[in-house]
């Protein structure tokens, strides 16, 4: 830990020393037109990830010298079957258990850049954040088949008529918010950059109201959820690590 600290301080020490002596010289700053993206880098953990929370892509076009538009994109896909089953003992069991499942999130915001230095470039600026996760399932216990719309399950066994029910493990949802930010690039070099953001969001979250179909012999099943759900966050966070960028 003490090599990788030193290591860190030589290294701003040296890039310092190098921006005053070229901070007269020229800016190190995207013009207009410029487009920039990023990753997260930390020292700590010796990893590099996307740039935020969200796990999103981040690009950012420069109208503007000092005003930029922002842009996040996350998008996944998850598409498994897990088949079980045992032909042993006085009664055979086979269970199947197909999910789908998609995530889409966008960010769509601006930042103010300010003054700074030729190399050192602080800013604030806003994200409207739109999100949504969709979940299906068909679970097969033996001879009953649940179709499941809106989420997913899990058979658990509850010791008493009808013996097994099922427990949700993930919803689907839509997802709203904004979020302030705040931050600084520091350019090493053009088009080459360092820099650390921090921000204050409101996010909403309005969970899917489940739908099951159950075809075959057994008990009815009650819906894994009865009611309406939802949720809010407030707050401020960091993002993890340093970002480090580049400018096209």
């Amino acid at each position: 830990m003490k090599k990788t600290l030193l290591s860190i301080a030589v290294a701003i020490a040296s890039l310092s020393a190098s921006a005053q002596t070229s901070d007269s010289e020229q800016s190190f700053k995207p013009i207009a037109g410029s487009v920039s993206t990023e990753l997260n880098f930390n020292p700590f953990r010796g990893n590099l990830s996307l740039n935020n929370a969200l796990n999103q892509i981040k690009f950012r076009y420069f109208a503007k010298s000092d005003l930029a538009l922002r842009l996040g994109l996350h998008f996944s896909t998850i598409d498994t079957v897990a088949n079980r089953g045992s032909s042993y003992g006085t009664q055979s069991t086979f269970s199947k258990d197909e999910r789908k499942g998609t995530i889409f999130d966008v960010n769509l915001g601006v930042e103010k850049h300010f003054k700074g230095t030729s190399r050192l470039s602080p800013y604030i600026g806003a994200d409207f954040t739109f999100g949504m996760r969709t979940a299906s399932q068909d679970l097969v216990n033996n001879q009953v088949t649940y179709n499941i719309k809106n989420a997913w399950a899990e058979t658990v066994y509850i010791g008493q008529p009808p013996y097994y029910t099922q427990q949700v493990v993930q919803l689907a949802y839509n997802r709203f918010g904004i979020t302030a930010v705040a931050g600084f690039d520091f350019y090493l070099a053009r088009n080459l950059f360092l820099g650390y953001e921090f921000n204050l969001s409101y996010l909403k979250t309005n969970y899917k109201l489940p739908e099951i179909k159950i075809t075959g012999n057994g008990q009815p099943a009650q819906p894994p959820v009865d009611g309406k759900n939802e949720s809010s966050a407030f707050g401020t966070s960091l993002m993890n690590g340093i970002r480090i960028g580049y400018t096209f």
